[in-house]
């Protein structure tokens, strides 16, 4: 088992020892060179790296310490399961070796990385800002080894009855109909009790006697008897047709208000939810887990209801017939309660593992069929075709084991009710060849025993059906848990309660002091400042890695900053409403992103009641009318999925009428020219002057020609704001790191040209 942050008795060891010495990180390694699992603890303090591990006295540690300067460098080797880390001294002697789990590497990596800036300290003799401030140890090893943790344990940690009430309340505003349903259900469950009753009558009452001729117009009362069973089979055949109807209707507007809520949470989400989770799983729980709800929802609920009050009430028949035979009858079913129970809680874990097997199943059609252009290009077919059948295969092997499960515990139900109506027909047959010996003044008469049997067989029914009930809840619980799981998540970015809807934008921006992190340990962006004034357009440079791109997220608000602030026109951002922030800045990206549907959607998207008239004069001013008229059906052209039908060049052209007609008062162009020719870059770049006149721009780019006529040019390098100026400014600086990018790329243009 994990645990879950540092044992206490090697922090008072660590406090003891090392008084001076702040705690910063630590990780557990657990795993020895046999792959056993130990208890070994990485742990960093002060300028010391620490490894502890308990000895055979209990609460007594062995501690190894080095201390930072002793080290050289740290060497880590990833395998499948497991991984290693090497403390190598500056000798080049190894210092020791660690192995932990899967689930130790990010605590781990924090803690190597933690170390790495703390040794360059005492080199630089300054603070490394790569570092984010106030780490706090336990903190950081829980995000890093408990969250993973807790997110494969989410579903299998709700109770069954918790997620079965939170999904009954879904029927709380269907209530009237539900009730009236159950009340048609009732009734049915209750006429079906006359049938056998029918039966006992009709035997002795009616051909028994008539055997010693005691019976006046017999056939009356047969042809009374059938029309009585007639009516009673037309009558429950109505109530169960008003039944199914109210709950399938019912049913399926419950699950429509799943997908709803599901749907619609999804987009207050923030981006590192759908980064960290396959698109393939959540359009599962979006599609199929819904419509498994649907099937108990519309009948099963009821059905449960309806065959519980069954049992009672057929219960109650078999005493009345013959109290003695009724105890064999009821006799086993404590025994089969304990049965379903333990079956139950066998094979919720099949049906866990057969729905995370699914969702690896469908990850593979999402992530292939998009991009089936790069498959067919590489020749990829079988590759992809064999990668589909062994997830498909995966799904079935683990299907068959469900399967095993359940065929070997069904037939076992099965044959024990069996046996109980053997025994009730070893007791309760000499008892009916007693009375007729006897003349009916001993035993039971045949018709109260017929009338037993059917009684019997009435009571084996629902607790047949129960039992299978037992493993469609299994199935129904483990997707409302996933369902459940989708509603539960805190969206990470949300508007302060308080927030406010920001008036339009004059377009200043300031960034005052911004450090963001994306795992609370590395710094990614560090210490940014700068004032962008109204209309400015500034090009944003640097290596891949530097910043840029998520500079410009965090301006939009995809994620919050760590440190510092971001203000517009003077305001916070993080005081503005979010979608009223996001309404006024416009992105176009490098990969532009169109949906399936006409041009002129496509173009509005965003964008509310506008016209076809300003459709085409954000596409002229895109330079998109002349190749979209060129189309048979003009803008009412579909352009497939992801725009697929299109070229680049024109994917790129659409996407930026969409953002001058979205009119944003801050715009920011990610790599918007990076990958089209030369002819359809100068129409784009001719779009985007119309798209950037009087307007703050944000424009990241590789090609620095394309950003030579920003306003000002900032210049990222490793998270930091490096340089600022004119395109001729900064090559005004030869060795600026902006005229050494510069210098690169005209030596590798002159390359490329000879």
């Amino acid at each position: 088992m994990q645990p879950e942050g540092l044992p206490k008795s090697l922090a008072e060891e660590l406090r003891r020892r090392y008084p001076e010495e702040k705690l910063f990180a630590y990780a557990l390694c657990d795993l020895d060179g046999a792959q056993r699992f130990v208890e070994q603890w990485l742990v960093l303090a002060g300028k010391y790296l620490l490894i502890a591990e308990p000895d055979q006295r209990k609460d007594i540690w062995k501690i190894q310490s080095f201390a930072l300067p002793e080290i050289e460098k740290f060497e880590v080797f990833d395998g499948l399961s497991s991984s290693s880390l090497h403390l190598i001294g500056t000798t080049g002697k190894l210092l020791a070796s660690l192995r932990y789990s899967r689930r130790q590497s990010r605590a781990v990596s924090n803690v190597q990385f933690v170390a790495e800036q703390k040794r360059k300290q005492p080199k630089e003799g300054t603070a490394p800002n790569d570092l984010a401030k106030d780490l706090d140890p336990d903190e950081e090893y829980k995000e890093a080894v408990l969250k993973a943790v807790e997110d494969a344990k989410a579903m299998l940690s709700m109770p069954k009855l918790g997620v079965m009430m939170r999904l009954l309340s879904y029927l709380l505003p269907h209530k009237g109909l539900v009730i009236f349903a159950f009340s048609m259900a009732a009734l049915m469950a209750c006429i079906q009790l006359i049938p056998p009753y029918l039966t006992r009558v009709l035997v002795d009452d009616i051909i028994r006697p008539l055997e010693h001729g005691k019976t006046a117009d017999p056939y009356y009362w047969l042809w009374l008897i059938i029309g009585g069973l007639a009516l009673v089979y037309g009558l429950g055949e109505l109530l169960s047709f008003i039944r199914l109807r109210i709950m399938s209707s019912v049913g399926e507007k419950i699950c429509m208000r799943l997908r709803q809520d599901i749907y619609s949470h999804m987009q207050k989400l923030s981006l590192s939810y759908f980064s960290a989770r396959p698109t393939g799983t959540l359009i599962a729980r979006v599609s199929s887990d819904t419509d498994r709800l649907w099937d108990f929802l519309s009948f099963g609920i009821i059905d449960i209801g309806v065959s519980l009050l069954q049992m009672i009430g057929v219960m109650a028949a078999l005493f009345l017939q013959d109290w003695s035979l009724a105890i064999f009858v009821i006799l086993p079913l404590p025994v089969m309660i304990v049965m379903f129970y333990t079956h139950s809680v066998r094979i919720q874990v099949h049906f866990l593992r057969i729905w995370r097997k699914w969702s690896a199943m469908t990850a593979v059609l999402s992530d292939v069929i998009p991009g089936i252009r790069v498959v067919k290009a590489f020749a990829q077919e079988e590759k992809e075709v064999d990668r589909f059948n062994r997830k498909n295969r995966a799904v079935e092997e683990e299907a068959q084991i469900l399967h095993k499960n359940w065929t070997r515990f069904w037939p076992t139900v099965v044959m024990l009710m069996h046996t109980c109506t053997l025994i009730v027909w070893m007791v309760g047959a000499p008892r009916v060849i007693l009375n007729i010996t006897s003349r009916g003044t001993e035993g039971i008469p045949l018709g109260v025993f017929l009338a037993f049997i059917g009684y019997m067989w009435m009571f084996w029914a629902p607790v047949q059906h129960l039992g299978m009930m037992s493993r469609v809840i299994n199935r129904v619980t483990t997707s409302a848990s996933r369902v459940f799981d989708v509603l539960d998540t805190i969206p990470a970015i949300a508007s302060k309660p308080d927030a406010t809807t920001p008036p339009p934008f004059n377009g200043h921006v300031c960034f005052e002091n911004v450090t963001f992190t994306y795992d609370g340990v590395r710094n990614v962006l560090k210490g940014i400042s700068f004032d962008v004034k109204p209309g400015e357009m500034i090009g944003l440079v640097g290596t891949s890695g530097s910043g840029k791109t998520t500079l410009v997220n965090l301006l939009c608000r995809f994620y919050d900053l760590k440190d510092g602030r971001i203000r517009i026109d003077g305001c916070d951002i993080r005081d503005m409403e979010i979608a009223g922030l996001r309404r006024q800045i416009g992105v176009v990206l490098q990969e532009p992103y169109l949906f399936h549907g006409s041009i002129a959607e496509n173009i509005s998207y965003g964008s509310q009641d506008v016209s076809l008239r300003n459709i085409i004069a954000a596409a002229k001013a895109a330079n998109a009318h002349e190749f979209i008229c060129g189309f048979r059906d003009g803008y009412e052209t579909i352009v497939g999925e992801r725009g697929q039908t299109l070229s680049g060049g024109e994917r790129q052209r659409i996407s930026i009428a969409r953002a001058i007609l979205h009119d944003p008062r801050i715009l920011v162009l990610d790599e918007a020219t990076s990958s089209v020719d030369t002819e359809t870059e100068k129409k784009i770049q001719e779009a985007l002057q119309h798209l950037v006149s009087g307007r703050t721009t944000f424009a990241i780019a590789h090609r620095l020609s394309t950003l030579s006529r920003a306003s000002r040019l900032f210049v990222l390098e490793k998270g930091k704001l490096v340089e600022q100026g004119t395109h001729a400014e900064l090559l005004a600086m030869p060795e600026g790191a902006y005229a050494k990018l510069h210098r690169t790329q005209v030596e590798l243009q002159a390359n490329v040209a000879v």
